[in-house]
C-alpha cells in the first residue's frame, strides 16, 4: 500500500543527486587514472632495469672477449663445445682471431671432442701404431672464427663437404653469427 501522502523529491534533491554521482564518477575516474599510471611507471622501470641487467649480463668483459673463445665440435652453436681462455691478461695480443684459432687448435690437437670408444669415427680419428695416449697427437681440421652476440670469439671446424668452407662471412652466416672484426 501507498502512503497517502508521498513526498516527491525537489528539484533541489535531483541536483544535490546528481551532483554526488557526478562527484563520485569523477573520484573514480581520477583513481582510475592514478592507477595506470603508477603501474605504467612501474612497468617503464621494470622494463628500463631489466634490459640494463640483460645488457649488463650478456654482454662479456673486454678480457673474456679477447683473452676466451668457444671451440665447437661442428659447425653449429647447437653442438658440443668447450671454452678455452687466458686466467690472466696478456698484454700484446696482436690479433684475437689469431690466439682463438690457436688456442681452439690445441683443443683439437689433444681430441677433446673424442668420438664414443670403439665406435667407427673414433677408429679412423686414432693415429697408426700410437701406443700411448699421453703422445697423440690428432689432426686439426681447417677452423673458422666467427663473433658471437656476447662479443667472444667462436670457432668451428670446417669440413671439406660444407659449401661455405672458402666463404668465412657465408659460414659465419650460416651457423647464424657474425664474421670476426679483426683489428
Amino acid at each position: 500500500m501507498l502512503p497517502t501522502d508521498p513526498q516527491s523529491p525537489t528539484d533541489g534533491d535531483f541536483e544535490r543527486l546528481e551532483e554526488r554521482l557526478l562527484h563520485t564518477v569523477d573520484a573514480q575516474l581520477a583513481h582510475r587514472r592514478h592507477r595506470h599510471r603508477a603501474v605504467l611507471a612501474a612497468s617503464a622501470v621494470l622494463l628500463v632495469a631489466g634490459g640494463s641487467a640483460t645488457a649488463w649480463v650478456t654482454r662479456a668483459t673486454p678480457e673474456l672477449r679477447t683473452m676466451s673463445a668457444y671451440c665447437y665440435a661442428d659447425a653449429s652453436t647447437d653442438s658440443v663445445f668447450t671454452q678455452t681462455g687466458s686466467p690472466d691478461a696478456q698484454a700484446g695480443i696482436a690479433d684475437p682471431v689469431d690466439a682463438a684459432m690457436a688456442k681452439c687448435a690445441a683443443v683439437w690437437n689433444i681430441d677433446f671432442f673424442t668420438p664414443p670408444s670403439g665406435s667407427a669415427a673414433e677408429a679412423g680419428r686414432r693415429p697408426e701404431g700410437a701406443a700411448d695416449d699421453l703422445l697423440l697427437s690428432y689432426p686439426v681440421p681447417d677452423l673458422q672464427a666467427c663473433q658471437r652476440p656476447d662479443g667472444v670469439l667462436a670457432v668451428f671446424p670446417v669440413w671439406a663437404d660444407n659449401p661455405d668452407a672458402d666463404d668465412p662471412d657465408a659460414f659465419c652466416a650460416a651457423v647464424g653469427l657474425q664474421p670476426p672484426y679483426r683489428p
